[in-house]
C-alpha cells in the first residue's frame, strides 16, 4: 500500500524522505496541494516530488493524489468500523480480561432475548423422545459439535458429531428416532445447507438448525430454526460471541434432557465415584510408599 511505503521509505534518497515524511504528517491537507506547494512545504523541489511518485509506480503526481485520497477514506472507513470493537491495538492484558466476560455476557443475553420459547418447547419434546442426537458442523462449529456430543453423552444418549453426510450410516439407522442439530454461525455455510437438504428428505431425523442471521435458504430444510445472533466483526471477534451463543443454547437442552434423566444421571454418577480409583489411576497409598533401605553395618 502506498501509505505503508511512504513509512518504509525503502531505497528513498534524503530528500524523498523529507517529503514522504511532511506527507506522513499532514495526509488532511496534502490532497489538496500542487507538487509545487509540497516541494516547498518539504524544502525540496517539484523534480524531487515527481521522481519519488515515479519511485512509487506511479505516472506522476495527480496519480500519486488519487492514490493517497483512495487509501485514506479506506483507512476512515476501517477506523470507524474498529471504533466499537472491545479490543484494539492498545489493548492492554487488564482491558482484554475485563473485556472478554463481557462479550461472554453479551452474547449469552442477546441469545436469551431472541430465543422463542414456543420453538424451543417444540425441540425439547422431540429430544426428550430421541433415541439418537447427531449434531452436525465443518470447521470450528464441528469442535463445538464434539464438546456438546460428550455432554450429552455423559446422560446415556447415543450421540455422534459430523462433519459430513454418511449416507450407509444413516439409512442403516432410518427407524431410530433421531433429532440432529445443524450448526452455521453464519446461517449460508453452503456444506452445511447441503447436510439439511440431505437429512429432510432422505432420513426420518428432525433436523434443527442453530443459525445465524443469513439463514433464509437453509430454513426450507429445517423443522426448526434457532437463530443465533452474530455481531460482524473485523477481528474475528464474531467467532467468540457465536460459539458462546451456540454453546449456550446447547447447555440448555443439555439441561432440559437432564432434569428429565436426573434420578437415572444422579445412580450412575454414584456408580462412577464407586470407580474413581479406576478412572484417575490412582495407586494405592501402600504401594505408593517408598521403604528407605535399612542401614548396613559395615
Amino acid at each position: 500500500m502506498l501509505i505503508e511505503r511512504l513509512k518504509e521509505q525503502v531505497n528513498f534518497t534524503s530528500h524523498e524522505k523529507e517529503i514522504a515524511r511532511y506527507i506522513l504528517e499532514h495526509m488532511d491537507i496534502v490532497p489538496g496541494m500542487s507538487s509545487k506547494d509540497l516541494a516547498n512545504a518539504s524544502f525540496t523541489s517539484k523534480a524531487t516530488v515527481v521522481r519519488l511518485c515515479q519511485k512509487l509506480g506511479l505516472s506522476g503526481y495527480q496519480e500519486f493524489k488519487l492514490k493517497l485520497v483512495e487509501e485514506i477514506n479506506q483507512k476512515n472507513r476501517l477506523s470507524q468500523m474498529l471504533e466499537g470493537e472491545p479490543i484494539t491495538d492498545r489493548s492492554s492484558y487488564t482491558d482484554i480480561i475485563h473485556a472478554l466476560p463481557i462479550l461472554y455476557d453479551k452474547a449469552v443475553t442477546n441469545t436469551r432475548l431472541a430465543l422463542d420459547k414456543n420453538t424451543m418447547n417444540r425441540i425439547n419434546g422431540v429430544l426428550q423422545r430421541a433415541e439418537c442426537i447427531d449434531i452436525y458442523g465443518t470447521g470450528i462449529s464441528y469442535i463445538l459439535a464434539q464438546s456438546a456430543v460428550f455432554k450429552f453423552a455423559t446422560l446415556g444418549m447415543e450421540c455422534s458429531a459430523y462433519e459430513s453426510i454418511n449416507g450407509h450410516y444413516l439409512a442403516a439407522r432410518r427407524n431410530k428416532k433421531t433429532i440432529a442439530f445443524l450448526i452455521s454461525f453464519t446461517g449460508a455455510n453452503r456444506t452445511v445447507i447441503q447436510m439439511a437438504k440431505y437429512l429432510r428428505e432422505a432420513t426420518n431425523n428432525y433436523v434443527v438448525g442453530l443459525m445465524g442471521p443469513y439463514n433464509q435458504m437453509i430454513r426450507r430444510w429445517c423443522h426448526e430454526i434457532v437463530e443465533i445472533p452474530n455481531r460482524d466483526s473485523l477481528l474475528s471477534l464474531d467467532v467468540i460471541t457465536s460459539f458462546s451463543a451456540v454453546t449456550y443454547v446447547l447447555d440448555i437442552f443439555f439441561s432440559l434432557l437432564l432434569t428429565k434423566r436426573y434420578e437415572e444421571h444422579a445412580k450412575s454418577s454414584l456408580e462412577m465415584l464407586a470407580h474413581t480409583d479406576l478412572l484417575l489411576d490412582k495407586i494405592k497409598e501402600d504401594t505408593d510408599k517408598v521403604s528407605l533401605p535399612s542401614d548396613k553395618k559395615i
